[in-house]
């Protein structure tokens, strides 16, 4: 396979027609042999896309697209990939249709492997690649645009998503100790764990402050609360020790606030809300998560768990 050649931009926004198209076919046919197993032969192989894996290796080469951004889009691509490939491999041996939830994790990955698709193009198009090239996460600027987006396939198709912020517990006490780059060192490690604990086509930003937002899509509350929890311990396991003026070493920690969009929600209101809930928790605890549920427009309250 030879990878096509992108000089500038505009070569690397033609190739995401072409992508689209061939995995709009492939998707088509995936679908066919997994419902109609007894009108197919499953025993030859499903014709794979290759649109994509020019585009991965020639975006690669030509340095276009930042390559994090690159990587994150092929690890979607490839859990979409072994998800079809499990399914293709249990219908020839059953002869019988996906279970629902099976059906539905493949229609999960494939709309956010388009979404995600069709957002880097128009991220291209407007403001560059919407990446923070310092920390590694969705350049802040693109939060209150994507979560927009979110809300918008919220009212329209009902797929829920949870807000969460996350906050390295005293930050400020640690930016008064430690030098700059130690604790741009510590800002950049959580930023690694926020990735690993989120699933490929989740979204996460880093608002400043040892202040991060993620937008955790398809789920609902219990899952989200699940992906801070997932956090928190991946956090644990680095046993991290940080030294607070005179005090003792402590342990790196971090505090969440987590919410679950509801139909007319406003975005803005909504990060108001989960900072002041998280600022609250500043004042009490540390190393906490808390839940933020809206009962009704003048009804709001904060529950820890």
């Amino acid at each position: 396979m030879s990878p096509l050649k992108y000089d500038t931009e505009n070569d690397a926004l033609e190739a995401f027609q072409p992508i689209l198209q061939e995995h709009s076919q492939w998707f088509h046919d995936l679908l066919n042999r997994l419902f109609y197993p007894e009108e197919n032969d499953l025993s030859t192989e499903l014709r794979k896309p290759t649109s994509f894996a020019q585009w991965v290796v020639s975006s690669n080469s030509s340095e276009t697209i930042r390559p994090e951004i690159v990587e994150r889009l092929n690890a979607l691509h490839n859990d979409l990939f072994n998800k079809a490939s499990a399914l293709c491999d249990n219908a020839m041996k059953t002869q019988m249709k996906p279970e629902y939830k099976q059906y539905r994790e493949l229609i999960t990955l494939f709309e956010e492997f388009v979404f995600h698709v069709r957002r880097l193009e128009k991220d291209l198009l407007a403001e560059g690649s919407g990446f923070d090239s310092f920390i590694g996460l969705r350049s802040k600027n693109m939060l209150l645009l994507d979560v927009s987006r979110e809300m918008e396939r919220l009212s329209r198709h009902g797929k829920s998503f949870c807000l969460a912020l996350a906050r390295i517990d005293r930050f400020k006490d640690i930016l008064k100790t430690v030098e700059k780059s130690e604790a741009d060192g510590y800002i950049k490690l959580i930023a690694s764990l926020v990735k690993i604990s989120m699933r490929s086509f989740d979204d996460a930003y880093y608002m400043g402050d040892g202040v991060y937002a993620l937008c955790l899509k398809q789920t609902d509350i219990t899952g989200g609360f699940t992906a801070l929890e997932r956090l928190r311990k991946e956090l644990e396991y680095q046993e991290i020790s940080v030294r607070f003026s005179a005090e003792e070493g402590k342990p790196l920690s971090m505090s969440c606030c987590i919410a679950e969009p509801v139909i007319g929600d406003e975005v803005e209101e909504l990060m108001k809300y989960l900072s002041n809930d998280l600022a609250t928790s500043d004042m009490e605890n540390t190393d906490t998560v808390l839940k933020y549920r809206e009962l009704s427009a003048l009804e709001r309250y904060v529950q820890k768990n």
